[in-house]
């Protein structure tokens, strides 16, 4: 293909990077040793904040 060298980059840059994010994301809990996770308490929460949103009339 006939790109330039700003052309490539312009393409694969964002690329790498946007694998990177994704790695990290995945990786994270292992990266920094913390365990992340959502329980039925947080889900319960975020059930009834959308009932009440949505008897608000705002969702």
């Amino acid at each position: 293909m006939g790109l330039s060298a700003e052309a490539w980059a312009t393409l694969l840059v964002p690329t790498f990077l946007g694998i990177l994010t994704m790695f990290l994301y995945g990786f994270w809990d292992k990266i920094t040793g913390k365990e992340y996770y959502v329980d039925d308490n947080i889900l319960a929460y975020d059930e009834d904040l959308m009932k009440t949103l949505k008897e608000e009339g705002k969702a």
